[in-house]
């Protein structure tokens, strides 16, 4: 029986040798760093093992490093490998960064960080990792029969670019003080019941990234035990409204929501910690409903760049959002800053009030702007001539009226606008063409050609006529000039004979 007992620790010796790096050496295929404290930087340990095809996890910690000191930080790195399964860390007390980028992850270990209860953030983005491979036994810290299991002390957790659909219940049960989570780039499609009651158990969940996961919804209750998330990734879905889920997250601060096919945006319930909002890149937005910014009043930074669909900006939305420092329009279809009406010829109408403002910043570069009256006013209410001067190839410039073609913005308020008639009905906005697109300009235009191309064809008939009765006198044009050989000449016979006759 003993001899048994000791083959099987042999074997189970030889195994783990077999899927572990070899830790005393591994300092000579790897990057070793000892960074003491300093002024600048905390005290840490590094080990750079990206691009060395290591297949395993290593088997032990450099000897050199301090694994047992809570105050200093050891950061792994074994990205660009191709690993496949990844298993269990070695262990240490100190605070540990962990990352394993592009290592074709397909299965994670049981206890993968049982042994380093101080890890701080993980990054296991760009993989093959599904649901299945992340249960709860993943991230799960060493057993204690009082508390049933000690959580890690994670903080943040990266599994963007993986191949998740859902998650399992109990996928973050270990995990509870994690702060920031990713999982962007997943083709999640939806949050399933279980995807749900994981996200759930987050409670101190301050960051969330769901951008480019292919969703189109989020139900109302998903986000309901978020209470602490403040910043919120939803870009590049499938999402036609704000998701009802949203209005759930009452510590909401930052929103970003660009590169959804949302075409009219307003905000259906209040989001009152709501600071940033970016609404860029939606091909299909064309209108922005205005009153509805009531339910937004702390923004302070409003981004909506190139939104190629929307061609007028309500700049009323002021007077729901004051306390707006910087506003970003650029690289739109922008014409007006007002909203044209039917009974409004001009936004003199609107009271100067209604455009109150804190702005900063407010870019408008790259639009196709209609410079007329009501801009012009707009510009004034907001005092866009005292905002930090742009550079002088910046692309804030008229593009109508061809009068105005090429004109600064900054330069507008600073002209006589409204006493210029009315290009551009503001009910019925249209392009006003350069004027070598005018048809008086092309009718001359082609009139001049056929001008040209008549006389040309007159001058060569009348030359062609004079050479015809020229050469019909015997005038001024001679016959082509003949030329004879002297051998066949008579002239030439008469020479060779005077020889024979002597």
């Amino acid at each position: 029986m003993s001899t048994i007992l000791v083959l099987l620790v042999i074997v189970g010796a030889g195994t783990t040798g077999a899927i572990n790096e070899d830790g005393p050496s591994i300092c000579d295929r790897c990057t070793c760093l000892i960074a003491n404290t300093s002024s600048t930087v905390l005290s840490y340990d590094l080990l750079d093992c990206s691009r060395k095809n290591l297949q395993h996890m290593i088997g032990s910690w450099p000897e050199r490093f301090d694994t047992t000191d809570p105050d200093r930080e050891i950061v792994l790195s074994l990205s660009f490998n191709n690993i496949t399964k990844l298993e269990q860390l070695p262990a240490t007390t100190t605070n540990l960064v962990f990352s394993c980028r592009h290592c074709n992850l397909e299965s994670l270990a049981g206890g993968l960080f049982i042994d380093t209860a101080n890890v701080l953030r993980v990054d296991l983005s760009f993989n093959k990792l599904s649901g299945d491979s992340l249960g709860g036994e993943v991230f799960r810290g060493q057993y204690n029969a009082a508390e049933n299991g000690v959580p890690l002390m994670l903080d943040e957790l990266d599994l963007s670019s993986n191949v998740i659909t859902q998650l399992q219940d109990d996928a973050f049960a270990h995990i509870v003080s994690l702060r920031h989570l990713s999982l962007a780039r997943n083709p999640l499609g939806q949050i399933t019941a279980s995807t749900a009651r994981a996200l759930a158990q987050l409670v101190n969940l301050e960051h969330l990234d769901l951008s480019y996961a292919s969703l189109t919804d989020i139900d109302e209750s998903v986000f309901g035990e978020l209470r602490a998330l403040s910043e919120l990734y939803i870009q590049g879905n499938l999402f036609t409204t704000i998701p009802q889920a949203v209005y759930q997250l009452g510590s909401l601060q930052f929103l970003q929501l660009a590169e959804n096919p949302i075409e009219v945006l307003n905000f259906d319930h209040p989001l009152e910690q709501l600071v940033q909002l970016n609404v860029s890149s939606m091909a299909v937005l064309h209108t922005v409903e205005v009153d509805s910014f009531s339910n937004v009043k702390l923004l302070r930074t409003f981004t909506a760049r190139n939104n190629t669909a929307l061609e007028v900006f309500d700049l009323t939305v002021l007077q729901h959002v004051s306390y707006l420092k910087e506003l970003d329009l650029s690289q739109s279809s922008l014409k007006h800053l007002h909203t044209p009406t039917a009974a409004e010829a001009a936004v003199a109408q609107h009271e100067e009030g209604a455009y109150s403002n804190a702005l900063e910043v407010l870019l408008l570069d790259e639009n196709p702007w209609h410079c007329d009256c009501a801009l012009q006013q707009v510009l004034q209410f907001v005092r866009f001539a005292n905002l930090p001067d742009y550079d002088e190839e910046d692309e804030t410039r008229c593009e109508t009226p061809y009068i105005l073609t090429s004109l600064h913005l900054s330069e507008l308020t600073h002209i006589e606008v409204c006493d210029q008639p009315a290009h551009d009905a503001l009910n019925n906005a249209m392009y006003e063409k350069p004027a070598f697109l005018r048809p008086g300009a092309i009718f001359l235009s082609l009139l001049s050609v056929g001008i040209v191309v008549g006389l040309g064809i007159i001058i060569g008939l009348v030359i062609v006529c004079l050479k015809r009765r020229l050469k019909a006198q015997g005038l001024g044009f001679t016959s082509p000039v003949r030329y004879t050989s002297v051998r066949d000449s008579t002239t030439s016979a008469v020479y060779q004979t005077y020889p024979a006759a002597q």
